[in-house]
């Protein structure tokens, strides 16, 4: 279960939601059983990039706010600072935070089943 930094739970929860309903439509079409351990492997193999990733970035998040180790505490704050003044790098990582380049399903990009 991922902790809700920056609606990370949200996020993945919607693309889950896309990709079973890709795979599922994509089975249907074929005939094929909805219910079928194949299905449910073709999902994990395609939701595992996204959700370790994603999984591994909070937990870092979530260790780095908890940290009184000061060198840490250091590292976030500058991360946080180059996030805030460096614009370009800001939308780049707020993007990959909603919208993952890799790991979009076609639903979510507004494309038909």
């Amino acid at each position: 279960m991922i902790p809700p930094i920056g609606a990370q739970g949200l996020n993945i929860g919607l693309r889950d939601a896309a990709t079973i309903a890709e795979l599922v439509v994509a089975v249907r079409r074929r005939g094929g059983d909805i219910g079928a351990i194949a299905l449910t492997n073709q999902y994990n193999a395609a939701r595992r990039a996204d959700v370790t990733s994603r999984s591994f970035a909070v937990d870092l998040l979530n260790r780095s706010l908890l940290s009184d180790f000061l060198p840490v505490q250091g590292a976030r704050g500058l991360a946080l600072y180059l996030l805030d003044r460096i614009g370009p790098l800001r939308r780049a990582v707020m993007r990959e935070g909603m919208a993952p380049a890799l790991s979009q399903p076609r639903l979510m990009r507004g494309q038909a089943l």
